[in-house]
């Protein structure tokens, strides 16, 4: 990948919606695309980090099309004092009330 983003979209696995209420997604994939992509360093360690699983989800694009990108990782860890800053200040005795 040459530009980094926090959305990585999955190269040739294509979604498409379906009018057929028991047929939840059709998909179909373009190997050589696929390939290639599983080939990049930044999904070789989002494999890595799911245990040998590619993990993605499929979305809704703003004019309803269906799209596929990498599940991230990279969840942030937030503090108490981030979460609620108001809540955390010096005086604080640690009484509920």
């Amino acid at each position: 990948m040459s530009q980094k983003t926090d959305t990585v979209f999955v190269n040739g696995l294509y979604t498409y919606t379906n009018e057929k209420s028991f047929i939840v997604s059709k998909n179909s994939l373009n190997v050589e695309k696929f390939l290639e992509q599983l080939k990049d360093p930044d999904v070789q360690k989002h494999i890595k980090e799911n245990e040998g699983y590619l993990k993605y989800i499929t979305m809704l694009s703003k004019a309803s099309k269906p799209y596929s990108k990498l599940e991230s990782n990279n969840y942030k860890e937030i503090t108490s004092k981030e979460h609620s800053p108001d809540r955390n200040n010096n005086d604080d005795d640690g009484l509920p009330f």
